[in-house]
């Protein structure tokens, strides 16, 4: 069959896609590795969920009024509280604020301290169910991070160790870290109740009564414990995730995670307790103001009333008066209420001043502030433009919660206060000109009622004087008790905004880490995704030739045979297989070989091939042998040629003499019936070695000689095969080329590199040699990635003719690793 009756194929590239199909079963094949990998992933999971310190997570729920509403303005105190919008996200800011954890931790002094058991497989956090308490001295600066560790002893004692570090000093009553100290090695033995003072800590140790330790077991748990800071603790608790339950929603789930269920659980109930008592502490913030300016008026107006009481008491007792007339009583209730409406401007000024002095020097804190409403004074202008600035000013204050000064929104802020602020002093210095006229006028009509009470008697002008006094400090404590009520009933009657809909409870907790059963899902697929990556890339990265497809990639010329894998064990380490077992499978494809063959060179009684290869360990002499011994055993006259003359091996496997063969007579030192030998295994079957390694093997084969001897040795035989070089490293088996009818290529699966095969094969179809393949060493039992027998035993050429021919030769190539462990 010629090269070019061939059925195209397509041609070999780099980048073949792979057929999954073999990949899953090549996976397959390395079901241990599958095994092994999820046994250990296994065991691996099975640690890390043993001695991982679990988490849990509960949550709680707060409704978020849409709208703040104080008392109703109309019907106590007008504008006395205000009605504003609530941001949801301010209101998270606030929930997440440093300032709200900070006095939720201030309320949870068991927090100060915690404790640890360490038990037989795992050190764990306790909460509230310790064997001790430990009484911090706050009044101390404590250093905190040092974890002591406790043994109690006999007579009501205990031992206390610690090792040394570098840790901070805390000081409790100014909450921030003061320092840092470098902590030595401690141990001392303590009585219970003592107090403990280190230099590095105060305390003492408190043993709890239900501590009631088993005499009868064995094990021992080891306690310790570490005084905490605040700091440390607010940060430790600062994973509460707080969402809106629906889009739009007013309610806010809150959730928080930790180790201990308890600890969590009280911390996230205290936290909405603070947050609840922070929202009525804002509300109540000016009704206590309130209260606060008006107790700081009656001071006075009381020692004015008890004095002007007094003295009317003393002059009614003196001058046994009785009552006014008509005229004069008149007169005295009409001066009375002018100089009632003027003392209550008076105390409006009084307010003005101080509601001015007071925005001058803390606008960026309004905590103490008085609205107008409080004091009566029910100017419209006056009263929005201070509820505006205390709205502005609490909604900064939100801000910066969870923020700075630099975002734009505070700074948006800033502006709209400093304009306000503007305003509102703008307004208060015309109510004090307004008001001050109005007082000018009142004081007017005074002076003229004063006249008047000239011309009366002297007894009764004395008496309205008295009365008059009297009856002004009285309407002024009359009209300030009443706001002052007034301001206590707002407070008495105020909520919180806000209401919690369900508090963090022990029994709805749950464990979310570590999930045990994701756990070890995770450890199978990593058990079974690790190998398969490992085999998947393995198979990427290969560059032999694993399959029968690889080769048809490459090359267009036809695949003639296929030989089986077989163990070195099962063919005892020989080259002569189908001599040895000429019923086997292996036995049959060379059959099969032959009966291809015989298409190839149809119409031909005698024939000489050639078996090639591109490198060593490839099998191309084990091929050679069972080939020949086919043909030998099927009645044909056969020679097996050895005409690697770099490397002669068939004399090894046959155990016969190499000491003449084809050099000897290729250069003219022995005759062609001296280099034929009988197999010694079939009758049909000659061998004619290689001979003794010349210098210049490619010369000798090149020569006239060589000619000679093929046409002679065809006349004698049958069948001539000859077992040649690797094309990729000499050139000999091209020059034997020429003399024979067609060629065997020899491939080797997962031996012969893909590329190496492409650079022979293609310089074969140039040159149009007449070439078949065969692939060897295919296990039919995984498919491919096979295992193969009869390598090449290795290519290292050295060489010379010795004693024979009085020189010697170096020559290149390494032995090849495969052919070196095992022959094909």
């Amino acid at each position: 069959m010629d090269n070019t009756e061939l059925q195209n194929r397509p041609q070999y590239q780099e980048e073949e896609t792979l057929d999954l199909k073999v990949i899953i079963i090549k996976i397959l094949s390395y079901w241990y590795l599958f095994a092994i990998g999820i046994v250990v992933a296994l065991i691996l999971g099975f640690i890390y969920n043993r001695y991982t310190p679990s988490v849990y997570q509960t949550s709680a729920s707060v409704f978020i009024k849409e709208d703040k509403m104080g008392i109703d303005p109309t019907s106590m105190m007008t504008g006395l509280t205000f009605k504003s919008n609530i941001n949801i996200d301010n209101e998270i800011g606030i929930l997440q604020s440093f300032s709200l954890k900070e006095r939720t931790i201030k309320e949870l002094e068991f927090f100060n301290v915690s404790y640890y058991v360490k038990g037989r497989v795992a050190t764990r956090e306790l909460y509230k169910e310790t064997p001790f308490n430990v009484e911090l001295d706050y009044d101390t600066a404590q250093v905190v991070g040092v974890n002591y560790q406790i043994e109690f002893i006999d007579n009501g004692q205990y031992r206390l160790k610690s090792k040394e570090g570098r840790k901070s000093v805390y000081d409790y009553n100014k909450d921030q870290n003061i320092g840092v100290k470098e902590v030595q090695d401690f141990e001392g033995v303590y009585k219970l109740g003592e107090w403990v003072n280190n230099g590095y800590n105060k305390f003492r140790i408190i043993l709890n009564s239900n501590y009631n330790p088993d005499p009868e077991d064995d094990f021992v748990p080891k306690y310790s414990f570490t005084i905490r800071s605040r700091l440390s603790l607010i940060s430790e608790m600062s994973s509460v995730s707080i969402s809106q339950s629906t889009k739009n929603s007013s309610i806010l789930n809150l959730s928080i995670q930790g180790n201990n269920i308890n600890k969590i659980t009280d911390y996230l109930n205290q936290l909405l307790h603070e947050y609840m008592e922070r929202n009525l502490e804002q509300k109540n913030l000016v009704s206590e103001n309130t209260v606060i300016f008006i107790d700081e008026q009656l001071i006075g107006i009381q020692d004015s009333l008890q004095k002007a009481e007094t003295d009317l008491q003393i002059f009614q007792e003196g001058n046994d008066f009785m009552d006014l007339r008509a005229q004069s009583q008149e007169m005295f209730n009409r001066l009375k209420d002018i100089e009632r409406r003027k003392a209550e401007l008076e105390l409006s000024i009084k307010y003005y001043q101080n509601l001015q002095d007071y925005i001058n020097k803390n606008i960026d804190d309004l905590n103490k502030l008085v609205v107008p409403s409080a004091m009566g004074i029910q100017d419209q202008m006056l009263n929005k433009l201070v509820l505006e600035l205390v709205a502005l000013s609490s909604k900064k204050a939100e801000q910066l919660a969870t923020s700075t000064e630099k975002n734009p929104i505070v700074q948006t802020i800033d502006e709209q206060i400093i304009q306000t602020k503007k305003q509102l002093l703008e307004n208060i210095t015309n109510m004090i000109n307004n008001t001050n006229v109005t007082i000018e006028e009142l004081t007017n009509q005074i002076m003229a009622y004063e006249e008047q009470i000239k011309q009366l008697p002297t007894t009764q002008r004395a008496y309205l004087g008295y009365e008059r006094k009297f009856a002004l400090n009285d309407e002024l404590y009359k009209f300030l008790m009443q706001k002052r009520a007034e301001a206590q009933i707002v407070m008495a009657s105020n909520s919180p905004d806000n209401s919690i809909i369900d508090e963090a409870r022990v029994s709805r907790a749950r464990k979310v880490a570590p999930r045990s059963m994701m756990i070890y899902l995770v450890c199978i697929v990593l058990g079974c995704g690790i190998p398969a990556a490992f085999i998947f890339l393995k198979e990427i990265l290969n560059t032999k030739i694993i399959e029968r497809s690889d080769v048809e990639k490459i090359t267009k010329l036809p695949i003639i045979g296929q030989i089986p894998y077989t163990s070195p064990k099962a063919s005892n380490s020989s080259s002569t297989f189908v001599i040895d077992s000429p019923k086997s499978p292996v036995s049959e494809a060379f059959r099969s070989i032959r009966t291809n063959i015989e298409y190839i060179v149809k119409g031909k009684d005698k024939c000489i091939f050639s078996v090639v290869a591109d490198s060593p360990g490839i099998g191309k002499t084990y091929i050679s042998i069972n080939m020949a011994s086919i043909y030998a055993m099927y009645g044909k006259k056969t020679a097996l040629i050895g005409m690697d003359l770099r490397k002669p091996r068939l004399y090894q496997e046959f155990g016969i003499s190499n000491k003449i063969g084809i050099s000897s007579y290729l250069a003219g030192k022995a005759s062609i019936d001296e280099i034929i030998q009988p197999s010694g295994k079939l009758p049909t079957l000659d061998i004619v070695t290689a001979g003794p390694i010349p210098p210049n093997p490619a010369e000798l084969i090149a020569s006239d000689r060589c000619s000679e001897l093929f046409k002679e040795l065809k006349e004698r035989y049958d069948y001539i095969i000859v077992d040649t070089p690797p094309l990729l490293w000499v050139t000999d088996a091209l020059l034997l080329m020429k003399h024979v009818d067609t060629s065997i290529f020899v491939v080797r699966q997962d031996v012969t590199n893909k590329k190496a095969f492409e650079v022979v094969i293609k310089d074969l179809e140039q040159r149009n040699y007449s070439t078949s393949i065969v692939v060897n060493g295919i296990n039919y039992q995984g498919i491919y990635g096979y295992r193969y027998s009869y390598g090449y035993g290795g290519y290292g050429y050295g060489y010379g003719y010795g004693r024979n021919y009085g020189y010697s030769y170096g020559y290149y190539d390494e032995e090849h690793e495969n052919g070196r462990k095992r022959r094909k």
